[in-house]
């Protein structure tokens, strides 16, 4: 049984760039079925659960009664069931640590985590787990619980449950999950990779798909910025004038339980991780305060920045296999960095000495590639992408991420940069400093025999209540290798310590739009 699941459905497509004047003047009609509610627990009904004829969801509050006439009921003390829970790598070395998070109502008088190598050898561990509440008001609160289990073994399978200590009936279904494989691992792996997934109509396919995913069927999910789209919230007319946006960040994180708590899911930041910005938050220096600079997303997850020297989910690095990653921050802490755009006074950003790290980490990574041979960056905004670079140029924002981050790329030999923020697909030649580098690239674009440039790729079409964005002019940049502006889908990839073999697929059917293989 999955824990914790809510339906979200039926928004209208609204691109970026014309969402505020389309609230003027379209009429939406939109709908949520959700038990995550703003009102908070206090305010939970019969009402909040939803009966798809086979069981209750979500299934962490809401329980089956046999009643044709009220075939679910919420749970008597719902404010202490573990709710959203997820996983993320952790520990110095890879596979030798998880971090389990999960979320409750209410505080919880000694939250814990059992794990063992089967579902009924479980055992209660000594971990600390920390419990956290950045938001509350009069009628709401939720505490957002991280616990890093260490002392496993690379590559091998546990079972686990999160809960309360003091009454057993405060806690989860059993889950499971693989520990990250060792360098040494020489076996091929899967993983799914985007960016700019949001809760709606437009992200229904790819929300079915990724919740089939399992440990058994891919190891790590890699979630390039943009999570969930709470402070978009307000893009709904009967949601205008409200605060929704824990509403909607709870109900993104329940949607996705199913497999968050079988699969790592390593974020990092976007720009919708800023704050909330509805009218509801500017007009309340209470609300804005409590949630400004990134503090929902730091406080809902927990990636290894601590082991690497790097700064909470903002930039950090972890290692998969053959896989370095090292994640960045394309929203703060450079010259010219978009974090305080929309914030008047400023009030984002400052966390630290970015570039400084990223250089320490990727010099360490470079020296490490007879034992880790891939080096992939992820970072939401794109460096190169078509609609960003006149005459294949980096312009404007795209410009100034060129400035602070391309040198050490291409210093320190970055095989792949991730990226999303653009909802759209895009896959690059090897590029530097503007310029195509086609050494080892097959004349129909699908190998890269050990290229000599970074290559970059835009993978943001997930699904948001934004929309896909415009298909760009071509710009003269030739060196874009493969787009797709008119589907919504995900990336996949396929990865030893010879190859790389990416995938674009179609989120409605899994069809494939795009496939490139590297090598070296």
């Amino acid at each position: 049984m999955y824990p914790s699941f809510c339906i979200v459905v039926a928004r209208a497509q609204t691109p970026l760039s014309e969402r505020v004047a389309m609230l003027k003047a379209v009429v939406f009609v939109f709908s949520v079925l959700t038990v995550c509610s703003a009102h908070g627990a206090v305010t939970l009904n019969n009402t909040d659960c939803i009966w798809d004829s086979n069981t209750c969801l979500p299934s962490a509050l809401c329980e089956f009664t046999g009643d044709a006439a009220v075939p679910c009921q919420v749970k008597n003390n719902v404010d202490y069931y573990p709710q959203q829970v997820h996983l993320a790598y952790a520990g110095k070395n890879a596979g030798t640590a998880m971090t389990i998070s999960w979320a409750t109502y209410a505080k919880v008088d000694e939250s814990s985590v059992w794990i063992g190598h089967s579902e009924d050898s479980l055992e209660l561990i000594d971990s600390p787990v920390t419990q956290t509440s950045y938001y509350h008001d009069a009628t709401y609160n939720m505490f957002h619980h991280h616990a890093t289990v260490s002392g496993l073994t690379p590559h091998t399978k546990y079972f686990y449950k999160v809960g309360s200590k003091t009454n057993d009936t405060f806690t989860c279904d059993v889950h499971s999950f693989v520990t990250a494989r060792p360098a040494s691992d020489n076996s091929t792996f899967n993983m799914v990779i985007y960016g700019d997934f949001g809760a709606g109509n437009e992200s229904k396919d790819t929300l079915a798909y990724v919740n089939t995913l399992n440990s058994d069927t891919v190891d790590l999910i890699y979630h390039i910025g943009d999570i969930g789209y709470a402070d978009d919230a307000w893009l709904m007319p009967d949601q205008f004038d409200g605060f929704f946006y824990e509403k909607v960040y709870n109900g993104w994180m329940n949607s996705m339980a199913p497999v968050m708590s079988s699969v790592p899911y390593m974020v990092l930041v976007g720009n919708h991780e800023y704050e909330c910005h509805s009218p509801a938050c500017a007009a309340s220096a209470e609300r804005m305060n409590m949630l400004r600079n990134f503090t929902a997303y730091n406080s809902r997850f927990h990636m290894p920045s601590q082991e690497v020297g790097g700064t909470l989910n903002m930039w950090y690095s972890f290692e998969h296999g053959p896989i370095h990653f090292t994640s960045i921050s394309s929203e703060t802490d450079y010259k010219g960095e978009p974090s305080n755009e929309f914030a008047d006074p400023p009030r984002n950003g400052h966390f630290g000495n970015q570039l400084a790290w990223i250089e320490e980490d990727l010099e360490k990574a470079d020296a490490n590639r007879a034992n880790v041979p891939w080096l992939i960056v992820g970072m939401h905004r794109p460096l190169y992408d078509v609609a960003g670079c006149p005459n294949g140029i980096p312009a404007d924002k795209n410009a100034y991420i060129q400035a602070a981050f391309e040198d050490l790329f291409i210093k320190y030999k970055v095989d792949v940069v991730l990226t999303g923020h653009q909802h759209y697909y895009e896959r690059q030649t090897p590029i530097r400093n503007s310029t195509a580098v086609l050494d080892g690239v097959s004349s129909d674009f699908k190998v890269y025999d050990n290229p000599q440039a970074p290559v970059y790729i835009v993978s943001g079409a997930c699904g948001t209540v934004e929309g896909l964005d415009t298909t760009p002019d071509s710009n003269n940049a030739t060196w874009n290798a493969a787009s797709n502006y008119i589907d919504y889908g995900f990336s996949t990839l396929e990865a030893n310590r010879s190859m790389l073999s990416w995938k674009f697929l179609n989120s409605s059917n899994q069809a494939v739009i795009d496939e490139f293989v590297m090598r070296k």
